[in-house]
């Protein structure tokens, strides 16, 4: 029989209670982060299955469709942010809901100007429009997930 084997002096040390406790709070701290990041990964995937089945996609629609969810990336980290720095006491309740509110005004205005300026079959057609904000929320989740791990480890160090 091959497996892991504790020795003597660590099969002394080991509490079961203990252990059992420790890893239910860690799974209790990264609950909230798988939550965010399956979302965010699930909205993405039916998104391209979605994409894949619309006929009028080509190239251009694809990378329109990849640079909505970069900007939803980076507008979800920044809510992460903001959210970590009230979390630790450094910015108040107004400044992160002005933060949180300007991400997404800042992030549909974009997604308006980049419909504009490129008329494609996305920025032309109702199922288009809602495809590109799959990958937009989508993006905007897995963001947000980064900076909600930043801050699960945090917690990890406050807890043991």
């Amino acid at each position: 029989m091959t497996g892991f084997r504790y020795s003597k002096s660590e099969q002394k040390r080991r509490i079961p209670g203990k252990n059992i406790r420790k890893y239910y709070e860690e799974l209790i701290v990264m609950k909230g982060l798988n939550r965010t990041l399956i979302i965010g990964s699930v909205l993405l995937i039916a998104g391209v299955v979605w994409g894949l089945t619309m006929n009028g996609i080509g190239m251009i629609e694809w990378i329109l469709l990849l640079l909505g969810m970069m900007l939803g990336i980076v507008a979800g980290m920044i809510q992460g942010w903001v959210l970590l720095l009230n979390k630790r006491g450094q910015i108040g309740s107004g400044k992160r809901t002005f933060w949180i509110v300007g991400t997404l005004i800042v992030l549909v205005a974009l997604k308006v100007t980049i419909n504009i300026a490129f008329p494609t079959y996305i920025a032309t057609s109702g199922s288009g429009i809602w495809l590109s904000v799959v990958f937009a929320v989508g993006g905007l989740l897995l963001g947000r997930s980064y900076f909600h791990s930043s801050s699960s480890v945090e917690r990890k160090r406050k807890i043991s």
